[in-house]
């Protein structure tokens, strides 16, 4: 059974509808999830800046009104200077370098929180993994052994957010197929569910907590209601 959940709905529609504008930085934001909450960001009126690197393909994003700063997740100076002369509001991370770059979910996303911090910017939002936390027993075997680097870089990067003084909120996202939202996504404090969830409907989910008081400094693993249960298969 799932506990605490949070169902996106109508209500959800409605909020967004009315939410108060604010300012968003954003890292991770030129594919896949995060490029949806970045549009989704986009169209509720929100002023988004886009971290992103010299070699990223930011042809998306140019064709929304989003603001671009250059620089590297790795590079902690310009990670710093990317919070300069903006008084932001939440900062969201969707980094991720994969099995190749795992320092990205590491120590990108750490000097990410540390540049927050110092910008007294007290707003994040960080994605990271079923698995993540000393959840690894609810994926099968096959899927511990091949993210056991992501899951221990993003692990890592969550125990290091929660130490800092800031209002926090960690969604850990199941298997992440490519997909436009369903308005079946939930938020549930429960660490031993599992399940499937698109891209577009985890966007959703992550606009939603932006100025929900009620993620505040939570955990949540989020998997779609028609799909709680699906594990990915790695072999």
């Amino acid at each position: 059974m799932i506990s605490k959940t949070y169902v996106l709905s109508f209500i959800f529609c409605v909020w967004a509808t009315n939410a108060v504008a604010v300012e968003v930085l954003f890292f991770g934001a030129t594919r896949n999830t995060g490029l949806e909450a970045v549009k989704l960001l986009a169209e509720q009126g929100h002023a988004v800046t886009a971290f992103v690197r010299a070699s990223s393909d930011v042809a998306a994003l140019t064709e929304l009104d989003v603001r671009l700063v250059t620089g590297d997740a790795l590079d902690f100076p310009s990670v710093a200077s990317a919070f300069e002369g903006t008084p932001y509001d939440v900062v969201i991370s969707t980094l991720s370098g994969g099995i190749r770059n795992t320092s990205v979910d590491g120590q990108g996303n750490i000097n990410v929180f540390e540049a927050a911090e110092g910008a007294g910017v007290e707003r994040v939002i960080l994605v990271t993994t079923i698995g993540a936390g000393g959840t690894e027993s609810v994926l099968p075997e096959s899927a511990q052994r091949f993210l056991k680097p992501v899951i221990d870089a993003k692990t890592i990067a969550e125990n290091d957010l929660r130490t800092r003084e800031l209002t926090w909120t960690i969604l850990r996202p199941g298997q992440l197929p490519e997909g436009a939202a369903t308005g079946n996504g939930l938020l549930t404090e429960d660490q031993s569910t599992m399940g499937i969830i698109t891209m577009g409907e985890l966007a959703a989910l992550i606009v939603q907590c932006v100025s929900d008081d009620a993620t505040y400094n939570k955990i949540f693993h989020t998997v779609d209601s028609d799909m709680t249960g699906s594990v990915p298969s790695f072999e």
